[in-house]
């Protein structure tokens, strides 16, 4: 029989999962309170955005393959799609794994990006526009535009697998592991597990909420 730990809060057993998952409840507590929930959402989070990132890298090279198809730099073109492709599928197959990953307890995970989609495009539109800066003068005396064209392309592309599309997986990190229980038969059987045999522990007194 499992007994759990005498804590000063709630034990996991005092409320069902969906109760725990309820969105109410997380917004009495605060989004700072730490709990094992969103320990394990956080945790996703971290490494679905990594992975992410590698899909739009790998879908931006493929973009980037047939922009260079269009100049006729046929070499160039089959060479980029062509890593872009592997590196995309094979994301996306991790990702797909990922998403029914839980957590161990105490797993950490860190990240010096920007944690929301704003503030993923605040960073970068400000490196965009800082590296514009010194295309301004290419810009007023060339008379071909395109290899510069060419390059902001390709800076927005990166910025956007870089910046924007790992902030908004972190940013929506605890709406997903909501949406995915509620979803997946398989995501709500480990939470449902976790809730049964989890313990506090220092730092983490508390099961839920999400």
């Amino acid at each position: 029989m499992h007994v759990e730990p005498v804590s000063p809060y709630p034990p996991a057993s005092s409320r069902t999962l969906a109760q725990w998952l309820d969105p109410e409840l997380s917004a009495r507590h605060g989004s700072d309170a730490r709990t094992r929930l969103r320990e394990i959402a956080d945790g996703r989070a971290m490494r679905r955005a990594m992975w992410a990132a590698f899909l739009a890298l790998g879908a931006s090279a493929v973009v980037m393959g047939a922009a260079f198809l269009v100049f006729g730099w046929w070499t160039a073109a089959v060479a980029t799609a062509s890593v872009g492709g592997v590196v995309a599928a094979a994301s996306a197959v991790v990702l797909r794994r990922e998403q029914r990953r839980i957590p161990r307890p105490g797993e950490s995970h860190t990240t010096r990006g920007a944690g929301t989609l704003r503030g993923g495009i605040v960073a970068a539109g400000g490196m965009f526009a800082a590296v514009n800066v010194f295309f301004i003068p290419a810009m007023l005396s060339a008379s071909d535009l395109t290899p510069i064209l060419m390059i902001d392309g390709g800076l927005v592309l990166l910025l956007v697998s870089g910046f924007v599309v790992p902030a908004a997986v972190i940013g929506d990190g605890r709406a997903a592991l909501r949406r995915d229980a509620s979803r997946d038969p398989h995501v709500a059987a480990s939470l449902e597990q976790e809730r049964t045999v989890w313990v506090p522990r220092a730092g983490v007194g508390m099961f839920g909420p999400l």
